[in-house]
């Protein structure tokens, strides 16, 4: 049996020291490694601390796939809170909702959402903090970090997903730091089997379980580099795919679609390629045979 104090975040510290010098995150030709990533979101851990976070307390994350989501996911578990993903795309009454139903008393909004967040938090009686990529460096540039991680069992919540409510009200579904340990184990070790040499692309929405476990956390439990994209673009993700040298991909089935249908597809390399994973809905036979067709 595990031990029951070994928080998720534990790994993350792990795979800093092991890899440190290493690019942890790219966004096109933008670069951050291991020891980069671990002094911001220490740095958000002290700006949590200052803003008076206790262990267990619910945060907020509304971002598209910026650097600044791992930076601020990592933050707050290593705080000892619980991060709550929601999608960018979400109105200002969701938000007070998904703000209200976990109990979260803070959000972090990326700038170009910031009006349906700061609306929803007013509403919940939360406090929004924006992040753009000029002002929230300086905002964590005048935190203390904070290295050490907050001890927490395997058996508390680390995360909270929410359903997508389609019969209904959205319901979160709690992940403990132990599930988080366990998914993440399965699928660098089994599935994926990353290692340190590895580009994940990371088309897939973080507030997402796929995204947030197979490429996010999977990246950094192997110490490899995840490339992200924003917004999913055919012709964009093969640049990346090309420029990057990404190692496995991971997206939806229209994802696939959309890549076969590229007419440019046969003049980019994309050779580096070693797997493709499929989620999120069945990837329809003649969509497989004709990627693996296409892209080898």
């Amino acid at each position: 049996p595990r031990s029951t104090l070994f928080p998720y975040t534990t790994l993350f510290r792990s795979t800093t020291r092991a890899h440190a010098g290493r690019v942890a995150v790219r966004v096109d030709n933008a670069a951050m490694t291991y020891r980069a990533l671990d002094e911001a979101s220490a740095r958000v851990a002290g700006l949590l601390r200052e803003r008076g976070l206790a262990p267990g307390d619910r945060v907020g994350i509304m971002m598209p796939n910026v650097a600044e989501v791992p930076v601020v996911y990592y933050g707050v578990l290593r705080a000892g809170g619980v991060v709550v993903p929601m999608n960018p795309l979400l109105k200002a009454r969701e938000v007070a909702y998904y703000l209200g139903d976990s109990g979260a008393g803070l959000i972090f909004a990326w700038h170009t959402f910031a009006d349906a967040a700061r609306g929803g938090a007013e509403q919940a009686g939360a406090e929004p903090i924006v992040v753009d990529p000029i002002t929230f460096p300086d905002l964590l540039a005048l935190a203390t970090p904070d290295f050490p991680v907050v001890d927490t069992a395997d058996e508390d919540t680390a995360v909270i997903l929410y359903t997508s409510g389609t019969t209904g009200q959205p319901k979160g579904a709690e992940l403990t730091h132990g599930n988080l340990i366990s998914n993440t184990e399965v699928s660098c070790t089994d599935i994926v089997q990353a290692g340190p040499d590895d580009v994940i692309f990371g088309g897939l929405p973080l507030f997402h379980v796929f995204g947030q476990t197979v490429a996010l956390n999977v990246a950094v439990a192997a110490g490899a580099c995840l490339t992200l994209l924003p917004r999913f673009d055919a012709g964009h993700a093969l640049q990346i795919i090309a420029g990057h040298g990404v190692t496995v991909f991971e997206g939806m089935p229209t994802m696939y679609v959309a890549l076969l249908h590229r007419p440019d597809r046969a003049d980019v390399d994309t050779s580096a390629l070693r797997m493709c994973i499929s989620g999120g809905a069945a990837l329809p036979v003649e969509v497989l045979r004709g990627f693996e067709a296409a892209y080898g």
